[in-house]
């Protein structure tokens, strides 16, 4: 049986290609007409193809996601509310994992993806390095968790964050300082973010009089909880020592190891993590709160704006982190 054509769907409605286009589009077509050209669609089941599409100058209404492997409920957060609001909207969200050298040759090879959305964003990724492997992304670019000034980009003011998490600890009367960690060698996934975590933290500390040294650095795993013995000696060996973990995923290691050990989260050691995740509520773990879906939504907005509106100025959106405050410090 044959497909029904965009031709079908016009002379059913009675009206001309043009028109079903501007529907199939989201374009300025009158209410009584785009309900005729509706119900034609619904009747005939015309299904468009995102190839005619892009022959006929329209839209896909499908936007790339480009995500690296979920770590934390960071990732899951800002997607749902990234989805969310795109859906709003009457675009869709296409998901693609881009965490290793083969995906992303993959994506070099075949750009039929790319050629069938409207626009990209990429969620914590290092699109310094991507753009360098020479993969035409297009020009609707927005980036989520990465400052730019060549791209409409949703970023943290990690620095702040930090800075907050050094005045906690010293609010609470820390006179050692240590930090957990990750150092990331996977290049795409190479963002600054903590650097700059750890760097509001150090600056705060020196101009408290403190000097923050690399030795009292230890990093662990987001999958693995590989610090153990490290994390053990410190609770171990320094009194009430100030603890901040750059993600609530490694707090979490510090408090099952000072249950181990027998150690007092607020009382025999201070801790701060990052992110407020859900279950810190219940653990009591003071954190570093990001607004995930406020991040979210505004990175949906500001692509559908740049798909619709291609020609207008780069607009960078700062986030501010703000304290949660529990036992922990």
């Amino acid at each position: 049986m044959r497909k029904p054509t965009i031709r079908d769907v016009a002379r059913l409605s009675g009206v001309g290609i043009g028109t079903v286009s501007r529907v199939l589009n989201g374009g300025s077509v009158k209410p009584s007409t785009k309900e005729k050209v509706t119900k034609a669609i619904t009747k005939l089941g015309y299904r468009p193809s995102s190839v005619a599409r892009r022959l006929a100058g329209g839209r896909t209404r499908r936007v790339l996601f480009f995500m690296p492997e979920v770590r934390t409920e960071f990732h899951w957060r800002v997607m749902k509310a990234f989805d969310d609001a795109l859906d709003s909207m009457n675009y869709e969200m296409v998901i693609y994992p881009l965490f290793s050298g083969r995906r992303l040759e993959r994506l070099h090879n075949d750009t039929t993806l790319l050629r069938d959305s409207d626009g990209a964003v990429f969620c914590t990724m290092n699109m310094e390095f991507l753009l360098k492997r020479k993969i035409d992304f297009g020009k609707n670019i927005v980036l989520l968790e990465s400052q730019s000034e060549d791209y409409d980009c949703v970023y943290l003011d990690n620095f702040l964050g930090g800075k907050y998490a050094a005045q906690l600890l010293l609010d609470n009367g820390a006179k050692e300082f240590f930090t957990v960690t990750f150092e990331e060698s996977n290049n795409i996934l190479a963002t600054e973010n903590f650097e700059k975590r750890l760097l509001g933290f150090s600056k705060t500390l020196e101009t408290s009089g403190y000097r923050f040294g690399k030795d009292h650095a230890v990093y662990t795993s987001f999958f693995f909880d590989t610090a153990h013995e490290k994390i053990a000696d410190i609770l171990l060996n320094y009194e009430k020592p100030g603890i901040f973990a750059l993600a609530d995923n490694f707090a979490l290691e510090v408090l099952q190891t000072a249950s181990a050990v027998k150690k007092i989260p607020g009382k025999d050691f201070f801790l701060v993590g990052y992110d407020n995740q859900s279950w810190t509520e219940r653990a009591g773990l003071t954190t570093i709160q990001q607004p995930m879906e406020e991040m979210g939504r505004k990175a949906a907005e500001l692509i559908i704006n740049r798909i619709e509106e291609p020609v207008g100025y780069i607009q960078p959106v700062k986030f501010l982190p703000f304290v949660v405050r529990r036992k922990t410090a």
